[in-house]
């Protein structure tokens, strides 16, 4: 018979307040509990006192049997509260002890605890039982087996810590709690496994502990999410006492804390699961307040289903369990209201009484096999659900009842032996699973390593943007992620570089478009510099003329390229600055992650429950540490995308300027002073094109050569200064502000983006911060830093306030510090950094327009003094007619030479091209015979078809007559045919040669007439160079006639390399050309596609069309038979009307004859009283 534990016995309650956290000391909290110690050895009850904070209501006091003071030791909670449960565990009765507190009262603390001496009551409870075991078998002849299985309830749904999952939401439901007559309440496939010694039991438990639930709160950095049970299950068995043999399990159970939302700041997914615990607790005290009334005899409804949590803890709150509980309290009196929930929870629960039994094997067995005999007659009696059911019905109870009867023969038959091979068994499978499992792991690694390497390799942006798109999705689910991780950003920034790649396609062909426009203008200024050196008025006048117009089209190049760098460069760097700040997000997040996992409470904090990272943890780590590698690839090949838009963006014009200035001061020679001023101007940009960003006023040298006293306090100058180091694209953003209207008064955030611009350029200042703090006097502290860095430069007093800029005061002062900081920042660079900046004659698309106006104003100004030249010189000509007429008359006679000569080469290639003509119709003429004749072939089949059957008519009439034909004389007529035929394709086939022969035979005389037209035009020109040099060279000194001729050799040579020049710049646009018709092609075909597309949401918005047209008429038919039926019902309105105004017509006409009536009598009336008067 089983053996009570001594009649009911009420739950006991412990009561243990932890020590002030360092938070609420640093909070100045005060302690509002004060308590009387009691440990339950000596009979005496403990008190607990909690005061209001407030002082609204008077101290609340509490009597607990068992009271725990802020000072008491790990081991005390354990001698009062898990030694007594584990002893009554040997003795065969089930015990519970569960930890109940709102978070970071220290529940998880006293459960678990730390190393060492901290050790708290599971851990105790684990090395106390086997040296019990140790000491029991080593006097008596008992045997014992210990299992154990941890599992957790997390958002109400159960998971094998022992086993656990890599995804808790992928697995749906989770684990089934089951009921049975003989074992009571018990989650189904959970996994059991024996412990032969305390360490392996350490290990089950930090296995387990490692798969928990947890997050971090304003309240608990590493909170429970779940509520946890680690049951241990002892059987014991004497061979020489059977009646010793007695199993019991012991549950250890660490609640989750109850919180409040506004104490926890919890948002999201820690919401949802907050909410699930309290849902759980209030569902346990709902519970607690039922078994209370039901201790006090009232007949109540237990409500255990309302909650897994209430379910599975249905034996240890009101069956065959003793109980513990234990209630961990905070001593600040920010927590007073849950510190109060708490002790009344505590105070119900202890009045709840349980009845615990001894747990006997053959008690278990003997009413094992009383309901295996009852099963066992019900099935052999047939009457199995009654009569009530049908055969079908009957046949599956009766299947379902087999299987039940199956099973409680199994439980019956598994002994010690099967339970430890199974147990064994299973943690094989584990083992074998966790080795595949991290083999998978090391797998997925490599793979992502590899794929990072071929990324590396390849550079290309679009592709390493959809790796790490790719790699975001497959990681597993992570609480809180930053955004990076989500892929929002990753699809965005794809979306952003399709549109920068876009723009970047357009800058590379308007870059063509300049140079080709700058080649123009350089032929034109080479034109006015021919002139120059041959003193050549009217040639000069000629280039100069030329070269305005071309350098107006070169301007408008300029400014498109300009409009189109600044899109590019916007696109970029807003890419660029996102994944910066999304690395930053992700070595937050991940410092934060090892903080949690690697964090250790002291005594008296709640541990955490997760000391080292999951597999899945583990994973996850390593996912993000190849997210972080990604983006640093990304960053490196945004940076070089940046790079290669500036280098796209540059115009190679030094050597253009160059020239320009040389033949503009040649023409200035003898200009005034503020003529040649431009000269000046444009030799100082090619200098430094950086110049040309600075406003009129400002000193025209390097930034690093500035003077503290030589900067203005000017918005248009502080922007001239710092365009030289930063791009205002990156710093701007988005905004719709431009840079000039935020200089007009700029933000104090605007002032530190701009400094930490400069500092990404050349380091300088030094120590500065890129994050914007909150804190006021934070913010106070980095103009501090900026102002203090500009002095320490300069070596002089700044006068600059950042309280002002926090006001939006003193903007000239703001502007100053502004400039003095861009100054000092370029003095910081050595000077091999400021000239690897820029490429030697290279001029930026920003710096481009200001050096065109520079040569445009030289242009202007030469071309007047050589109108003024070429003026004079023509009114120094008039008596050099005479002689020019002479020359004149003699180059006329020769030209005319020349052009007979020309008219007979034309006319001799004139009449080749006649003749190539006339082959070339011919040969038409042949090959539209062979198409007729080979479109009579095919159409005329029908035609033959009947000459043949005329043929084979002749053929049968001559059969019938056989003395007029015979069978040889047929043949041979067909075969004469035959021969005929052959002979006259053959013919054609030659005519056709031979008219191929000579079309080529042409061709190659027309080549060659070409040829020889190229080379005759050539030695025109070579021998008009000749005449022209001999003309110069007549009258002249020998040395004047060789210095000539040296002249004339170097201006043939620069015309060879410049000719040169333009095949290789001809090439290179051509190979240009072919990519970008590449390109369009390769449009045309996406084009293509979406016309397809487009033609097909035609086609369904035509069918669209149609249905609604069709529609349409149906509303129209409709609207016509309600016309119909408006126009019957008018009709019929009108007729009523007719009607109605007829009434009135008549009752008018009554009433008058009324009103004729009433005269009538009053007149007989009047006449009647008149006569009897």
């Amino acid at each position: 018979m089983a053996e009570k534990g001594g009649g009911a016995e009420c739950v006991k309650v412990a009561i243990r307040c932890r020590p002030p956290s360092q938070k609420e000391k640093n909070n100045n909290e005060e302690c509002i509990v004060e308590m009387r110690e009691a440990f339950g050895d000596d009979g005496d009850s403990g008190q607990v006192v909690l005061s209001d904070p407030d002082g609204k209501e008077e101290p609340a006091t509490f009597a607990f049997d068992i009271v725990f003071g802020l000072s008491i030791q790990q081991y005390q909670i354990f001698e009062s509260v898990g030694n007594p449960a584990l002893m009554k565990t040997f003795e065969g009765f089930n015990g519970t002890i569960f930890a109940y507190g709102q978070t970071g009262s220290g529940k998880s603390w006293s459960m678990s605890g730390g190393p060492g001496e901290l050790q708290g009551i599971i851990p105790r409870v684990n090395a106390k039982l086997f040296e019990e075991i140790a000491e029991k078998q080593s006097n008596s002849t008992r045997r014992f087996l210990v299992m154990c299985s941890f599992f957790e309830i997390y958002n109400e749904i159960i998971f094998d810590l022992l086993n656990p999952v890599a995804d808790r939401s992928k697995i749906g439901g989770g684990l089934q709690i089951k009921e049975h007559p003989v074992m009571g309440i018990y989650v189904k496939d959970l996994t059991e496994i024996m412990a032969e010694d305390a360490s392996k039991m350490e290990t089950l438990l930090e296995n387990g502990n490692k798969a928990r639930a947890v997050s971090s709160t304003m309240m608990n950095s590493t909170s429970s999410r779940s509520h946890s049970i680690f049951t241990i299950k002892i059987h014991q068995k004497d061979d020489d006492d059977p009646s010793r043999n007695v199993f019991a399990k012991l549950n250890l159970v660490d609640l989750a804390g109850s919180e409040r939302q506004k104490g926890t700041g919890a948002s999201g997914q820690t919401l949802k699961e907050g909410a699930n615990i309290n849902k759980s607790l209030s569902a346990l005290g709902n519970v607690i307040n039922a078994l209370v009334e039901s201790a006090n005899g009232k007949k109540v409804f237990i409500p255990y289903r309302n909650s897994k949590l209430t379910r599975v803890l249905q034996e240890s709150l009101g069956g065959n369990s003793l109980c513990t509980m234990l209630a961990t309290l905070s001593p600040a009196a920010c927590n007073y209201e849950e510190t109060m929930s708490t002790l009344r929870y505590a105070n119900r629960a202890k009045a709840i009484k349980v009845s615990a039994t001894k747990n006997e094997e053959a008690s278990q067995i003997s009413r094992l096999k009383e309901e295996v005999e009852q099963l066992k007659q019900r099935l052999a009696a047939g009457n199995v659900g009654g009569g009530c059911l049908t055969e079908e019905d009957r046949q599956a109870e009766k299947a379902k009842f087999e299987r039940q009867l199956k099973d409680m023969e199994r439980m019956m038959s598994n002994n010690w032996e099967e339970k430890a091979k199974l147990s064994q068994e299973h943690e094989r499978q584990m083992l074998k699973l966790r080795e595949e499992r991290q083999r998978a792991a090391q797998a997925l690694e490599e793979e992502r390593s590899k794929r990072l390497r071929m990324l590396q390799e390849q550079g290309d942006l679009e592709l390493s943007l959809r790796g790490l798109l790719d790699l975001v999705t497959s990681l597993a689910k992570i609480s809180n992620p930053p955004a990076v991780l989500t892929g929002d950003l990753p699809r965005q920034w794809l979306k952003t570089y399709r549109v920068f790649r876009q723009n970047l396609d357009a800058l590379t062909q308007q870059t063509t478009l300049v140079m080709v426009f700058k080649h123009a203008f350089d032929e034109a200024v080479q034109l006015w510099g021919e002139g120059a050196e041959a003193q050549d008025v009217m040639l000069m006048l000629t280039g100069l003329k030329r070269c305005l117009p071309k350098l107006d089209k070169l301007r408008k190049g300029g400014e498109k390229l300009l409009q189109l760098e600044g899109e590019s460069f916007s696109d970029a760097l807003e890419v660029d600055e996102s994944v910066q700040k999304s690395m930053v997000e992700l070595d937050a997040f991940r410092q934060a992650r090892a903080a949690e996992e690697g964090s250790e409470p002291g005594q008296g904090e709640e541990p955490s429950e997760e000391a080292s990272p999951s597999e899945a943890g583990k994973a996850n780590d390593a996912a993000l540490e190849q997210v972080s590698k990604m983006l640093s690839l990304i960053k490196k090949q945004v940076e070089a995308k940046i790079d290669e838009l500036g280098q796209l963006a540059s115009v190679e014009i030094g050597q253009t300027c160059a020239v320009v200035l040389q033949n503009s001061e040649g023409c200035l020679a003898g200009a005034a002073e503020e003529t040649r001023q431009h000269c000046q101007t444009l030799r100082a940009l090619i200098a430094d094109p950086g110049l040309a960003a600075m406003p009129a006023g400002m000193p025209a040298k390097p930034l690093y050569e500035y003077e503290p006293h030589e900067v203005q306090d000017t918005p248009v100058t502080t922007d001239a200064l710092l365009r030289q180091l930063i791009r205002w694209e990156g710093v701007v953003g988005k905004t719709k502000k431009s840079a000039s209207d935020l200089l007009a008064r700029p933000p104090p955030k605007f002032i530190h983006d701009v400094a930490v611009a400069v500092k990404k350029v050349t380091g300088f200042p030094p120590g500065l911060e890129e994050n914007w703090p909150e804190n006021r006097d934070d913010r106070l502290v980095r103009f501090e830093q900026m102002r203090d860095a500009v002095c320490n430069a300069f070596g002089i007093h700044v006068d600059f306030d950042g309280v002002d800029v926090l006001k939006g005061k003193e903007v000239s002062k703001t502007l100053r510090l502004m400039q003095l900081l861009a100054v000092a920042a370029d003095r910081s660079r050595s000077p091999d950094a400021r000239s690897a900046q820029r490429a030697e004659g290279v001029a930026k698309a920003s710096e481009l327009p200001a050096m065109l106006d520079a040569m445009d104003k030289c242009i202007q100004a030469a071309r007047s003094c050589v109108e003024i030249q070429h003026s004079e010189a023509a009114a120094a000509k008039g008596d050099e007619e005479r002689s020019l007429d002479e020359k004149i008359s003699a180059l006329e006679t020769q030209l005319s030479e020349e052009s007979r000569k020309r008219l007979a080469q034309e006319q001799a290639l004139a009449k080749a091209e006649r003749a190539l003509q006339e082959a070339k119709a011919a040969v038409r003429t042949v090959s539209n015979e062979c198409e007729r004749t080979r479109a009579d072939s095919l159409s005329g089949q029908d035609a033959e078809q009947v000459e043949l059957e005329r043929q084979l008519e002749q053929m049968r009439q001559r059969a019938e007559a056989p003395a007029d034909a015979s069978d040889q004389g047929v043949i041979q007529m067909l075969e004469e045919q035959l021969e005929g035929l052959r002979k006259e394709i053959e013919q054609g086939a030659e005519d056709v040669s031979k008219l191929e022969e000579r079309r080529a035979e042409l061709q190659t005389t027309l080549a060659d007439v070409q040829a020889q037209t190229r080379r005759i035009e050539a030695e025109v020109q070579r021998e008009r160079a000749k005449r022209e040099t001999d003309q110069e060279l007549i009258g002249q000194s020998p040395e004047e006639q060789k210095v000539i001729l040296q002249a004339h050799e170097s201006k043939l040579r620069l015309r060879t390399e410049t000719l040169e020049g333009q095949i290789k710049q001809m090439q290179t646009e051509t190979e240009e050309h072919r990519a970008v018709n590449k390109a369009l092609q390769s449009e045309k075909e996406e084009l293509t596609t979406k016309t397809e597309e487009t033609s097909l949401e035609i086609q369904i918005v035509q069918e669209e069309r149609d249905g609604l047209r069709e529609a349409m008429e149906n509303l129209w038919n409709e609207k016509a038979i309600v016309d119909d039926e408006l126009e019957t019902q008018m009709a019929g309105y009108v007729n009523l009307s007719e009607r109605l105004s007829n009434q009135q017509d008549e009752s008018l006409e009554l009433q008058l004859l009324i009103e004729r009536k009433k005269d009538e009598i009053e007149s007989l009336q009047r006449n009647g009283f008149h006569n009897e008067a």
